[in-house]
């Protein structure tokens, strides 16, 4: 059951920071060094300096007091003004890939937390680090200053109708186009009876969690603090809802990128060692190029096969899962949903079995970094800043739901949804009575 409400968000005021293109970003955890910096270089008022503020650089366990302070003048200060009133917010984002125009239709509300156990399905494993970090800012700003990437299934599209019809007679209150020319366009839907409508509809739906586990997870963290504390919760923009983004996944406009795996730091690495091994559970086709690699790839989707670069010394390599692999015992020691996944088998057949990364050092972050890029992992390769890339075809849709139906968890980094949401198109600021 997904309870959503309507709020009184907090948008920046187009009068103080002008072009809203340059205080937009990505959402933190897709943030480079260097994006960072640009982000820093085009605003005064880039959200980047409340989300990803250059304090952490500076001391990773930072509880962000600049970003607290920088979020709290710019309320102070009108640069940042609430909506006068409640509203549910048309989220539309327009984008191509791979040559094919999409467009994914959705909406921004408020989650509410505590009746959130049973209806709210998460699919991937998290980390403890980047749970511990969001808490450190949520305590600082009090705020959702991002949103988490929701999914529901109707294929009636109630809702993508009844936002449709608001959003065909006005027009957007905020368009900006993002690094990789995806155009995301804002409604602020006010109007009580269609308010009412999209809650009702709503009622009945499983949300699964697509896009920022360890936000939700941070979410939940926090309210148990706040209660703790004995503080209370002053309406619904409060430490007990949290800022949600959903979409309709019977809708086409769902676009799901692979996130590719770069290894380094195995001692003894030798990559014509590794493939002679995995050639015993894999068959190992060469490929001319990168893209042939990739074109294999996808036109094999329905199999289990994986790209592998290792510089010169092997090429680019298509890996085929054989039926003895099939058989193997550490595969059949998984849930059957959980072994017919691309990164499940990655992970426990290629990583863990030939090259000793285990799930305690995937936890920790050892030896594994993600990338959606294919031709950045080819570069970093040829740098010699990684050992190897492993690729990956996309997790489907209905692969995810199913895992979270089951009530499993998916490795870390198994989907990447594309378009990212947008930070710095609307917020939650918490109103909260503490005690004196």
């Amino acid at each position: 059951m997904a309870v959503l409400h309507p709020f009184q968000g907090y948008r920046f005021n187009k009068e103080k920071v002008g072009d809203l293109n340059l205080i937009v970003t990505q959402p933190y955890d897709k943030i480079s060094g260097e994006m960072q910096k640009q982000y820093y270089e085009k605003s005064p008022f880039n959200v980047v300096r409340v989300t990803l503020n250059l304090e952490k650089k500076e001391d990773p366990n930072t509880e962000y007091p600049d970003a607290g302070a920088t979020y709290h003048r710019w309320i102070s200060e009108d640069v940042l003004v609430q909506d006068p009133k409640p509203a549910i917010y048309a989220y539309y984002q327009e984008y191509e890939i791979e040559g094919e125009k999409k467009l994914q239709k959705g909406f921004i509300s408020l989650l509410d937390l505590k009746h959130a156990s049973s209806g709210i399905l998460p699919h991937e494993r998290t980390l403890a680090e980047p749970k511990m970090d969001r808490l450190r800012l949520m305590r600082r700003i009090e705020s959702n200053a991002e949103s988490i990437y929701m999914l529901y299934t109707d294929e009636k599209m109630v809702v993508n109708k009844l936002l449709d019809e608001k959003t065909s007679i006005q027009a957007p209150d905020i368009e900006v186009k993002d690094e990789y020319g995806a155009i995301h366009r804002l409604w602020a839907i006010t109007e009580p009876k269609t308010l009412k409508k999209i809650q009702e509809a709503m009622a009945a739906e499983e949300l699964f969690i697509a896009d920022g586990h360890h936000r939700f997870e941070t979410s939940q963290n926090f309210m148990k603090e706040c209660q703790a504390r004995s503080w209370k919760a002053v309406g619904v923009e409060s430490f007990d809802h949290r800022l949600v983004t959903c979409f309709n996944s019977a809708d086409q406009g769902l676009t799901i990128l692979p996130t590719h795996r770069l290894i380094c730091a195995i001692s003894n690495f030798d990559a014509k060692t590794f493939l002679q091994s995995a050639s015993r559970l894999f068959t190992v086709e060469p490929a001319a190029s990168g893209p042939e690699l990739w074109e294999k790839m996808k036109q094999n989707c329905n199999s289990h096969v994986f790209g592998f670069y290792a510089g010169q010394a092997t090429g680019f390599c298509l890996l085929r899962m054989n039926a003895e692999a099939e058989m193997d015992p550490q595969i059949l020691a998984r849930p059957e949903v959980y072994r017919q996944l691309d990164v499940s088998i990655l992970h426990i057949l290629l990583l863990e079995n030939f090259l000793g990364i285990n799930e305690a050092k995937l936890v920790s972050q050892q030896n594994v970094d993600y990338a959606r890029d294919r031709h950045r992992c080819v570069r970093e390769v040829d740098d010699g800043k990684y050992q190897a890339a492993f690729f990956l075809n996309p997790t489907t849709v209905e692969q995810m739901q199913r895992i979270a139906l089951l009530g499993e968890k998916m490795p870390q980094k198994s989907t990447d949804f594309y378009p990212k949401l947008l930070t710095g198109l609307v917020m939650m600021k918490m109103n909260i009575m503490k005690p004196v």
